[in-house]
This record gives structure tokens, C-alpha cells and sequence, in this order.
């Protein structure tokens, strides 16, 4: 009877010690895993940023900026990274439509200049992931720059302010209008087209401008050159263009008609003094008088003395009594 007293007894002792186990493990996968902290990160890289604009000589704003470029590569390997806002950092912040990337894009200010900087997640198809690839200003040893096909090693820093996606025959294209400030005898303003290999690298410059004559140009961004104190428009804008209907009889007047469209609005650009037709750091808007490129057919093309005018407000409902 003790013997069979004492089986009962380790028996039971046996399932308690698996029962627990099992309750254990049920709650340790009950645990949520710990989530990155991005509020503290953004309040970190914030901070950082603060002194890469407005640090007091260039060691203080590139140590700073060392330290922020790092922080910001860790803070965007983390999971949920893509959808984090990051509304209070101050670094120019661009996602295309189909969220195929996103871009931190910020300038430093040197001694003898400016260095542009350029972070980019990119979703990789085949992995099913999002990568952090840093853009490398290589500005200085770009010299054919209107017709070169740059990289993420060898990329024209620009700063951007917008960012268009288009697409054609089943490829995208985002065009990027940007701000080069880093001459002392010019200011660059251009259209940079963005495109993705099939291993998720950017690839900047694309044959895709078309002159106001229907033919294609032989460059592959846009760059326009104006004197250094000089400013000039260059803007994503909903405006209008005239197109010429059918051929006029002799003696009659050409009829038009009048096309609203999104287009790349910008100023003409013209000499100070005809004398200085060519010298591009003597170039200037002329003032009331616009160009632009439309999306036609799959490609940036050119119109003329475009009708630019500031948007009209929207009208006011009357209130019904």
C-alpha cells in the first residue's frame, strides 16, 4: 500500500513540474518583444541636426553631423521605420506616391563651401525588405554633367524640394527639382530623373526631355545656371499652355487653344547685357516670362511663354438661411 502510495505521489509531482513548465512558456510568448524607441531617436537625431545647421565653425558642424549620419542609418534599419513620421526633424523628407523609397536629403555648410547628403530606404522586391543606401556627393569630379549617368557613389549632391513620379511603358520615373549652391561664380538649379535597377540601386539620369519642336535633347537632367545672388522659379505647378489648331489661312490669325496641365514651371532665363550671352553667372529671370515641361507621351516635354498664373482662391459657398 506505501509503494503504491508513493507511485501516486511522484506521478503527481511529475505532471505539476510539466504543467508549470508549460504555464512558463505560455507566458514568456505572452511577453511582447521590445519595440525600438523612434520618439527618443528623433528627439536624439533632432538635436544632432540642430548643430549641423547652426554649429559655430565646420569641425562642430561635421563632428555633429558624423554622429547624426550614423544615428540615422541605425534608426531607419529598425522595423517600422518607413511609416514613422519624424515630423519634428528638419532635414527635407520626400516619398514618392508608390512608396517605393524614401529620401532624407540635408546640406553642410564648409569653409569653402557646401556637401550635400542624401540617406534613402529603398524597397528591395526580391527581398522583401526596405535598404539603407547613402548617397556620396561627388560633385567635384562630375564634368560632363548634363549628359552623365551617375550612382550612389558618384551622385550630383543636390538639396531637393519635390519630388514627381511618372511613369511610362511600364517603368517609373521620379524627378527630383533641386538646388545646387557649391560655386562661387553660379547658382544651379535642376530636373533630376531618378530611376531603380532591378537590385533596388538609383540610377540618376534619363533620356526623357523633348524640346518645344517635338525632338528629343541630347541631356539627361536639366541644369540651368544664373548669377549667384540672382533667384529663380522652379516649381511643380497646375498651369496652362497654349497649342496652335490646325493651319491658318493667309491673312487670318492662328487659332489656339488653351491645355491645363501639371507641369515644371521655371523662369526664362537671359543675359544681364547681350553682350554676356553665354556667360551663365551673368544670366538673370527676365521676369513675367515662363517655361515649362509637361508629361507627354512618356517624356518631360517643353512649352513656351506658358500662361503662370498664381492659383485662384477657392470660392466661397454661400450658407443657405
Amino acid at each position: 500500500m506505501k509503494n503504491k502510495v508513493t507511485k501516486n505521489i511522484s506521478i503527481i509531482a511529475i505532471w505539476l513540474f510539466f504543467s508549470s513548465c508549460g504555464h512558463s512558456q505560455q507566458a514568456s510568448q505572452r511577453i511582447p518583444e521590445p519595440t525600438f524607441d523612434f520618439a527618443k531617436a528623433e528627439t536624439e537625431l533632432a538635436e544632432l541636426f540642430d548643430t549641423v545647421s547652426k554649429g559655430e565653425n565646420q569641425h562642430i558642424r561635421y563632428d555633429a553631423n558624423e554622429r547624426f549620419l550614423k544615428l540615422l542609418k541605425n534608426t531607419l534599419a529598425e522595423k517600422g521605420a518607413f511609416d514613422y513620421p519624424f515630423v519634428n526633424l528638419a532635414c527635407q523628407k520626400l516619398i514618392p506616391q508608390d512608396k517605393k523609397f524614401r529620401m532624407f536629403n540635408w546640406a553642410v555648410r564648409r569653409d569653402d563651401g557646401i556637401e550635400y547628403f542624401a540617406v534613402m530606404m529603398v524597397h528591395n522586391q526580391r527581398k522583401k525588405e526596405y535598404e539603407i543606401i547613402q548617397l556620396i556627393d561627388g560633385s567635384d569630379e562630375i564634368f560632363d554633367l548634363p549628359n552623365a549617368i551617375l550612382g550612389k557613389d558618384n551622385w550630383f549632391g543636390a538639396f531637393y524640394s519635390e519630388l514627381i513620379q511618372t511613369e511610362a511603358n511600364g517603368r517609373k520615373y521620379y524627378t527630383l527639382l533641386g538646388w545646387n549652391g557649391n560655386d562661387k561664380t553660379v547658382n544651379r538649379r535642376l530636373i533630376e530623373i531618378l530611376t531603380f535597377k532591378p537590385n533596388g540601386e538609383p540610377v540618376f539620369g534619363a533620356d526623357i526631355f523633348t524640346n518645344h519642336r517635338g525632338r528629343k535633347e541630347n541631356f539627361k537632367r536639366r541644369i540651368f545656371e544664373h548669377f549667384r545672388r540672382g533667384s529663380m522659379i522652379l516649381r511643380y505647378d497646375f498651369q496652362a499652355y497654349s497649342e496652335p489648331i490646325g493651319t491658318p489661312k493667309p491673312g487670318q490669325k492662328q487659332k489656339e487653344k488653351l491645355i491645363k496641365a501639371n507641369m515644371i514651371v521655371f523662369d526664362r532665363l537671359v543675359p544681364r547685357n547681350p553682350e554676356l550671352r553665354g556667360s551663365t553667372e551673368a544670366y538673370v529671370a527676365a521676369g513675367g516670362v515662363y517655361d515649362a515641361y509637361v508629361w507627354i507621351n512618356g517624356r518631360w516635354t517643353l512649352k513656351t511663354d506658358i500662361l503662370a498664373r498664381n492659383p485662384e482662391p477657392p470660392k466661397k459657398r454661400r450658407q443657405r438661411r
